[in-house]
């Protein structure tokens, strides 16, 4: 019997043996490990910057905070970059804009395919085709305005330059091209929007509308998250400084005032205020609920540079600001990406470099994805 029993296990031994082994990638679901991850990135983002920071989170949650280099080097007053150094956060102030813009249409109940028309001053020039743009065309770049089809030399967003591009009209076609003026017209429409229905006499103007804008936006956006938000930077001894390269000492400040010309540009942010911002946007109701963030993310709104990378389509919006001085460009540069495992990103630089700050995330992000 004993003998028995052993040739039997050992016969048993061999089938199991003999059976083909399980590969890895056979016993799991490819997911991101947010550790790798973390690593990936820093090995990713481009070298010979002057500095950085940026936040990684899952599911609205901050977990890995990494910063290196200067937001202003020792000749300029030293400060090693971290997620509170506040910077022009540039074009990312169009998804800001579109998020109040969304947010006020609900409260007043009117669609998004709403006609803009009737939201214009009531004593600017309208000219053809623009009763046909809604506000959803224009938070997705979609209005075929003449101005910016043409790029037209005098096309600016100041009050004067969005008047005249209403009057010049549009072409009918709703031609798709990305412009800061989109979001500038809102910078006017959004505070005729909130007296609506009219009551009163209220004298649109320049001044009115710019400081509405910011109220609002304030009222909307900042207010609810406790951030505390400009239009303006002019503390040229705060902040962070936009340098030409890592081993340019001398970086430069642009003192200013963007109220006046603000919308698709002009918000000032840390890294950590565009990072609460971004996580309450795609994970929470505070903001937007899931009917309205599904609007935005089927019509990209303010999210002119979304993509698809191995595990579906990943949300995003870039930002860029330079001033050129002696022939070099000093550039301050940010990114915000929301990708579909409710993983996000904010990153901020303030140099340039040869290579995207949304490639450098994407990248890193499909190297970290899978079994490990």
């Amino acid at each position: 019997m004993k003998t028995s029993a052993i040739r039997l296990a050992v016969a048993c031994l061999g089938l199991l043996l003999a059976l083909p082994s399980c590969k890895k990638d056979e016993l799991c679901t490819p997911s991101l490990n947010l550790e790798v991850f973390d690593s990936q990135l820093r090995t990713s983002i481009p070298s010979g910057l002057k500095g950085y920071t940026y936040l990684i989170m899952r599911d609205g949650k901050v977990y890995y905070t990494h910063s290196e280099g200067y937001a202003r080097s020792p000749q300029d007053g030293l400060q090693h970059w971290d997620e509170f150094q506040k910077m022009h956060v540039a074009s990312i102030s169009k998804t800001i804009t579109t998020v109040a813009t969304l947010r006020l249409l609900k409260q007043k109940g009117i669609s998004p395919e709403e006609p803009i028309a009737s939201f214009l001053p009531p004593d600017w020039d309208i000219g053809p085709y623009v009763d046909q743009i809604s506000f959803r065309d224009l938070m997705r770049h979609k209005t075929g305005f003449l101005d910016v089809v043409n790029e037209a030399e005098y096309l600016s967003t100041s009050w004067t330059g969005l008047k005249v591009m209403v009057a010049h009209g549009a072409n009918g076609l709703k031609t798709r091209k990305y412009s800061n003026v989109h979001h500038a017209l809102l910078r006017v429409i959004l505070p005729v929007l909130w007296n609506y229905p009219h009551s009163g006499v209220v004298t649109y103007d320049e001044d009115y509308t710019a400081m509405r804008y910011e109220q609002i936006v304030n009222e909307l956006v900042f207010k609810p998250l406790k951030i505390q938000a400009a239009l303006k930077d002019d503390d040229p001894n705060g902040g962070v400084l936009a340098y030409s390269s890592a081993t340019d000492f001398t970086g430069e400040f642009e003192l200013f005032d963007y109220t006046q010309k603000a919308g698709g540009y002009g918000w000032v942010l840390s890294a950590r205020d565009l990072a609460k911002f971004w996580a309450y946007l795609w994970h929470s109701d505070l903001l937007l609920d899931d009917s309205q963030r599904d609007y935005m993310r089927n019509y990209y709104l303010g999210l002119w540079n979304s993509g698809e990378t191995v595990n579906g389509i990943y949300y995003c919006k870039l930002g860029g600001w330079f001033v050129n001085r002696d022939g070099r460009e000093h550039w301050l540069r940010s990114a915000a990406v929301e990708f579909p495992d409710g993983t996000g990103v904010v990153l901020f630089v303030n140099s340039p470099s040869s290579r995207g700050l949304r490639t450098a995330i994407v990248e890193a992000y499909e190297q970290s994805f899978g079994c490990f």
